[in-house]
């Protein structure tokens, strides 16, 4: 017991260093600082900003030098200078890389809002799991009074040892609980350092949540403007337009092309040129590789297009799971809320009771079970209605900053 007054002692005393505690805004900004997530979506953008660039750049003139050297002692350089004028495929090659730039966009702002959603689930269940711990405390310093009046009683002469005994066991089973629930705590403040690169916020305390602070009902969306639904709307489209590129890699393909050229032969000396002409390359046979290509490129937007339904319904199955547990929890916390008054006079009861011989010490410790037991619900409950708050909005990709000034609004 000394060893685990010693741990709760040394939590106290760590979590009151610090001048200020943090709040939810502090705790998300410190994550945004150091966020892998967004480094690594920007290098995702900026490499399909190149690609995009990159396609863009096959439509434009090509410059090429050439030199040969033969074995009549001939040898030729060249400048080449070619511009396509009519190239379908590329040109839908183009339209797909700027669709997945679009993508990676969508992309970008889902990472933003998982950051925020991280940000903002961490910090409730941190302080659920802060509140849970100060209750089994109070849990644990009852259950010690209540054994250690029994024990002063039982030595009188006025209480049996098994009332003492039953006093004492409740008095180990509140700590070992409250051991658990600090176990928790340190898992969840090593996740908050995880999450925001900053290991001082291991011990640095944070803003609570007002006691009566509940999120709103939400309204099911029928349609989500989640930010995976639109980057894999955008890869769809991205997807369909090289079908079409593949489909057109039969049409005949016009490009412009000029050359300068020098010729040297050591007996004759040197001699220049220069040309221009029109190409036109029609396909006629090619061993079927377009029309694999172009089955390729189908098969793709098939698959795409199952991933697409597939999600929308895990959003639409997501929207409807989380209102249905924030109603659940909103109903939970009202309940539990209503029979913490009667709890705590029951608890008052039983020990004048006690007193006059009409309740066992059984009663007693029952009754001040049941009160911790209806606090740790109404703090479940909470937590269970912002975690549900939060990922219904995050389903329907309006987890934006304004929800998150909504939640921040609620901290004491």
């Amino acid at each position: 017991m000394k060893l685990f007054l010693l741990l709760l002692g040394c939590s106290v005393v760590l979590c009151a260093q610090g001048a200020e505690p943090l709040d939810l805004l502090a705790v998300h900004q410190r994550a945004l600082q150091a966020a892998p997530s967004l480094r690594a979506a920007d290098a995702a953008q900026a490499e399909q900003a190149a690609r995009q660039q990159a396609a863009r750049a096959q439509l434009g003139p090509q410059l090429n030098a050439l030199w040969q050297q033969g074995s009549d002692a001939l040898s030729q350089g060249a400048l080449q200078l070619s511009q396509p004028l009519v190239d379908l495929p590329r040109w839908r090659q183009l339209e797909a890389e700027a669709l997945r730039l679009r993508a990676s966009h969508a992309l970008r702002s889902d990472s933003e809002q998982q950051l925020r959603a991280r940000s903002a689930a961490l910090y409730v269940q941190l302080h659920a799991a802060s509140s849970l711990q100060k209750v089994q405390q109070a849990l644990r310093q009852a259950f010690a009074e209540e054994a250690q009046r029994m024990q002063v009683r039982h030595r009188e002469g006025l209480a049996a040892a098994v009332d003492w005994r039953q006093s004492e066991s409740f008095l180990l089973l509140a700590e070992a609980q409250a051991r658990g629930g600090l176990r928790q705590e340190r898992a969840l403040r090593q996740a908050l350092v995880a999450h925001t690169g900053d290991a001082a916020l291991f011990n640095t305390p944070l803003r609570p949540l007002a006691a009566q602070a509940l999120p709103p009902v939400l309204a099911l969306e029928p349609g989500t403007l989640s930010p995976r639904l639109l980057a894999l709307q955008e890869e769809r489209d991205a997807r369909q337009a090289e079908q079409r590129a593949a489909q057109a890699a039969v049409l005949p393909q016009l490009a412009l092309q000029a050359q300068a050229q020098r010729f040297e032969r050591s007996s004759t000396g040197q001699r220049h040129g220069s040309d221009w002409q029109l190409q036109l390359r029609i396909p006629l046979w090619d061993s079927g590789s377009r029309r694999a290509g172009e089955a390729a490129a189908r098969s793709r937007v098939q698959a795409v297009a199952a991933e697409l339904e597939l999600l929308e319904r895990e959003l639409t199955r997501e929207q409807a799971t989380q209102q249905e547990r924030l109603a659940a929890a909103r109903d939970q916390h009202a309940s539990s809320q209503q029979g913490l008054d009667g709890a705590q006079q029951a608890v008052r009861a039983m020990r004048i009771g006690q007193e006059q011989g009409g309740r066992s010490t059984g009663d007693v410790l029952q009754a001040i079970q049941t009160q911790g037991q209806l606090q740790q619900l109404a703090v479940q409950a909470q937590l269970d209605a912002w975690l549900a708050w939060i990922d219904a909005l995050t389903a329907q990709g309006r987890f934006d900053e304004q929800a998150l000034q909504q939640l921040h609004a609620a901290l004491e």
